[in-house]
């Protein structure tokens, strides 16, 4: 499992963002491809903020927690 790499910023902005979607969603009268494909969206970005874990971030070496870093084979040869 990967470290929490989301700041608490960010994790409130993808709860909200998440649950709005969800919210809009569930106002649809009939839901086709693109109401499955937000609600998809909205799940991830909410487990996101839950879990303060965004795996894109991972692989772009992205942390926007506070005072915390992936450290990297680079790092490490400094030392």
């Amino acid at each position: 499992m990967i470290e929490r790499n989301l700041g608490n910023f960010e994790r409130i902005i993808r709860l909200l963002t998440g649950l709005v979607l969800v919210g809009w969603v569930v106002k649809q009268p009939h839901l086709n491809g693109i109401e499955w494909f937000v609600l998809l969206i909205s799940v991830a970005l909410i487990l996101n903020g839950v879990f303060q874990r965004c795996y894109l971030w991972y692989v772009l070496d992205i942390n926007t927690r506070v005072g915390q870093r992936r450290e990297t084979t680079a790092d490490l040869s400094c030392r």
